[in-house]
């Protein structure tokens, strides 16, 4: 075997064993399936021209393996005023550190917002904290409501 051909079997034996080692260090993310509880981390505030801060608020539906999200109930208390989530189910995805809510959708003293929200999380499994932050969300209905209200919430997710 000439010493061109020896390098050349060298180099390409190194090279698979590198694209093995690679391949087999780098697992595909999957979530474990399953139901989550949402629950409010801290305060939300909605600020529609007036904040209002909930002190309460839970979510609660399915994740599949790939991160989407059915969000099938939602709660929130503790605003002084009452708020009514709409318009469930919500859909969503936890997918690269991007958390997201579509279809999102609330109703304060006959004002109407809704739209989608997108924040951020760390982790790769439940649990993790989704923070979503300074979100603006349209108004859908409404006489003399603001065209927009903004959003800003932290919910730590977990199997349940």
């Amino acid at each position: 075997m000439s010493r061109t051909t020896k390098l050349a079997t060298i180099a390409s034996a190194s090279a698979a064993a590198a694209l093995a080692l690679a391949v087999t260090a780098t697992p595909a993310l999957a979530w474990t399936a399953g139901n989550f509880t949402a629950t409010l981390n801290g305060t939300m505030t909605i600020d529609a021209g007036v904040s209002a801060s909930c002190t309460s608020s839970t979510l609660k539906g399915a994740i599949a393996s790939d991160g989407t999200l059915s969000i099938t109930s939602a709660t929130v208390d503790g605003c002084g005023v009452t708020v009514t989530p709409k318009a469930l189910p919500w859909s969503g995805k936890l997918d690269n550190g991007v958390a997201t809510i579509n279809g999102f959708a609330m109703d304060a003293i006959g004002c109407t917002y809704g739209g989608n929200l997108t924040g951020g999380f760390t982790g790769t499994d439940l649990p993790v904290t989704a923070t979503f932050a300074n979100q603006t969300v349209n108004r859908t209905s409404g006489l003399f409501c603001p065209a927009s209200a903004t959003i800003t919430a932290k919910y730590d997710f977990a199997a349940s």
